[in-house]
């Protein structure tokens, strides 16, 4: 069987585990690997083998996307952080339309308009990026854990439903072993005074970020949303705390909650909530598990149906952002060859049959020692 080539555009955490999980695969490899120049120009030139772990690949960085071109991939995995500012012009359609326009199929984590392209509040960019990918004839899918994966794990669980109440989907991470601030603290505000504004606080924000997915689970259940409301709440500690990143002084932000809302027949049906802590200590009046990374669907109706999975393993619990990251990356990676067999144009869960991994039982380890992305926490 011909292997399809795959590229990895970003060198970060979704992108350096994507590059481990695609070796030993039957029906992939990666065959290139670029940089950003100004975020990450001093990779370019080192094996991509070792941003991960140290098991050198022989496929080398480079910051030249031409160089790129001209391996005639099959498909690219867009994995470039869109909190970094300095990144944003790669990540607003110009990248995609690159691929696209040469025929080469993309797969790429959460953007929210591209991942429910109907509901979309940018049409400008669904437009452009549908008209690249028939133009090219090639496909693009955009996914992730969350949103992407809870929500369809949310609506499966309704297929158990008679009568729905409220439908309620709620992260519950701990972020301490997080190594990277800047993904934190512009986002939810944590490691910041109480007076600093996060993005997420931001109604139109949260819209934008879980307020499609909203739309989209009140769709599938044949409603239309009467409004969307949101809330963000935050706490300090009263401690300091050793994290990923270094130490968070007490009277920083140490724990968050991010709730959207969608109205139907005048009441909250479809919430999607966040309940960020960086200390299991803090807040454990709002929504609380004794794990360190949880994802619940609750359903309120007829009958009553909670849902728990459970991130990480209890022994290990500084790993819990690693095994987030790979989360992501296999919501994208695993769905490569399906992608590639799809039709031409921007897809969604309901283009795709379940994308299982391939060579899902080979014999290398299932968690990987020696990492680098996430470093135990400092005690």
């Amino acid at each position: 069987m011909k292997k399809l080539r795959v590229v990895v555009i970003g060198t970060g955490n979704v992108a350096s585990v994507a590059i481990r999980c695609l070796k030993g695969r039957e029906d992939v490899e990666l065959v290139g690997v670029w940089a950003h120049k100004e975020t990450a120009g001093h990779l370019i030139g080192t094996d991509s083998g070792c941003l991960d772990i140290d098991d050198p690949n022989g496929i080398i960085i480079t910051g030249d996307e031409e160089e790129i071109f001209a391996l005639h991939p099959d498909c690219a995995v867009m994995a470039i952080n869109i909190r970094d500012p300095r990144a944003a012009g790669l990540v607003n359609g110009a990248w995609y339309k690159k691929f696209l326009v040469r025929g080469i199929n993309v797969v790429s984590p959460s953007v929210p308009d591209l991942m429910w392209p109907s509901k979309a509040m940018n049409k400008p960019l669904v437009e452009e990026i549908e008209k690249a990918a028939l133009d090219g004839n090639a496909s693009i899918y955009i996914n992730g854990q969350e949103p992407g994966f809870a929500e369809n794990q949310a609506m499966l669980l309704a297929t158990c439903s008679n009568t729905i109440k409220t439908l309620t989907i709620t992260e519950m991470y701990n972020y301490s072993s997080s190594p990277a601030r800047a993904e934190l603290a512009p986002s939810y505000g944590f490691d910041e005074d109480m007076d600093f504004v996060p993005m997420l606080s931001i109604p139109d924000v949260q819209k934008m970020v879980w307020g499609l997915t909203i739309h989209h689970i009140a769709n599938a259940f044949g409603y239309e949303l009467e409004d969307i409301t949101c809330s963000f709440e935050k706490r300090v500690t009263d401690k300091d705390l050793e994290v990923g990143w270094g130490t968070i002084k007490a009277g920083k932000v140490g724990a968050v909650r991010v709730r959207t809302s969608g109205i139907v027949n005048g009441r909250e049906a479809i919430v999607i909530e966040h309940v960020n802590r960086m200390t299991q200590d803090i807040a454990k009046d709002w929504p609380y598990t004794d794990r360190v990374g949880q994802i619940r669907v609750n359903i309120e109706g007829d009958p009553n149906l909670q849902v728990d999975m459970n991130v990480g393993v209890p022994e290990r619990p500084e790993e819990l952002s690693y095994d987030g990251y790979i989360l992501t990356a296999m919501r994208i990676v695993n769905a490569i060859p399906y992608v590639c067999n799809a039709k031409p144009g921007i897809l969604t869960v309901h283009d795709l049959p379940m994308t299982l991994p391939s060579s899902a039982f080979r014999s290398d380890a299932t968690f990987m020692e020696g990492h680098k992305i996430c470093p135990p926490v400092k005690k």
